[in-house]
């Protein structure tokens, strides 16, 4: 969920190497905890089911005493379950809760480190405080006001949800792909030789991605007036008939799509 709220931070790890990350704001944190909860709640709910089904053994008079023992355990097993989930998953899925891992999101120390155990314990304890006094209004109003989406029980154990930067340009690629199909750019047969195509850069690839984002806020004359020279460029460089740029807004789009797979990961 890609939002205004989310915001940009930098880390300076041990090694002295920075890293960016895209923060997890609060829409895209509570659609993850929906999602989390709606896993928990089916759970609960086949343990539900297995407790009735055990009450059953009660009124038959059938094994009464080993009633009692399955009886116990699933009780063990739901209040296990239900304080431990976002303890267990986080531990062992590495920082992420199958909410989390829908969503492209996951837990980091603020050095930009995996998430130790100890750092997941306690944020998650701090979790029944982030929940006060309902709805984790004290946790939302936490996130809202810290310069890195940290709710209370980040900021006692050091860590920090970050948006994984596979996922974020996933769902950006999915936005530019949208804006360009609401625009009905005209298809254009284009050919481009392995030869030429070798032959684009780092900064070529630049230079068109940074046209193409301007495709879904810019107007579209303007537009239109910023790729005629950079369509002229390109179709110079990847030995294409001039003509073919006449529609050079579409040219580029058709670049674009033509040569993403060899510059995106």
């Amino acid at each position: 969920m890609n939002e205004s709220l989310d915001k940009e931070v930098t880390i300076i790890t041990p090694e002295q190497v920075q890293l960016q990350f895209q923060t997890a704001g609060i829409g895209s944190r509570t659609v993850a905890h929906l999602l989390d909860s709606l896993i928990l709640a089916g759970i609960n709910a086949i343990l539900f089911v297995f407790a009735i089904l055990v009450s059953r053994l009660y009124s038959g008079d059938w094994l009464p005493a080993l009633a009692d023992y399955v009886l116990a355990i699933t009780i063990v097993l739901w209040i296990i379950l239900n304080l431990g989930y976002f303890i267990g998953t986080e531990a062992f899925m590495g920082g992420q809760t199958p909410g989390k891992r829908i969503l492209g999101l996951r837990v980091i120390q603020n050095n930009g480190q995996s998430a130790t155990i100890l750092s997941i314990l306690i944020r998650n304890l701090f979790r029944l405080l982030d929940m006060m006094p309902v709805f984790y209004f004290i946790g939302a109003v936490s996130i809202f006001l810290s310069s890195k989406d940290k709710r209370v029980g980040d900021m006692v154990a050091g860590t920090i949800v970050v948006i994984e930067a596979r996922f974020e340009r996933i769902k950006r690629r999915k936005q530019l792909d949208r804006a360009i199909s609401r625009k009905n750019y005209p298809d254009i047969v284009l050919n481009i030789e392995d030869a030429f195509r070798q032959e684009i850069t780092a900064q070529d690839w630049q230079l068109l991605q940074a046209w193409v984002e301007r495709v879904p806020t810019m107007h579209a004359v303007k537009l239109a007036e910023l790729a005629a020279p950079i369509a002229h460029y390109f179709a110079n460089k990847l030995n294409q008939n001039p003509g073919i740029a006449q529609d050079a807004s579409a040219f580029l789009v058709k670049v674009y799509e033509t040569l993403r797979e060899d510059w995106e990961i």
